[in-house]
């Protein structure tokens, strides 16, 4: 799961730890899903994170 696909209200949870990150505010670029920055999964403990 990448950034621009998540959505407010939305929680990525880590499988490994149980880290949790909340989005409070999601991306109003357009051009975020093919920025470099925004095509790369989300990860932690080495692993993607997962929707909640």
């Amino acid at each position: 799961m990448n950034c621009s696909e998540l959505k407010e209200g939305q929680v990525l949870s880590c499988e490994g730890c149980g880290f949790e990150l909340k989005v409070s505010k999601e991306c109003k670029d357009e051009n975020c899903s093919t920025d470099v920055c925004c095509t790369g999964n989300i990860t932690c403990c080495g692993e993607p994170m997962k929707l909640k």
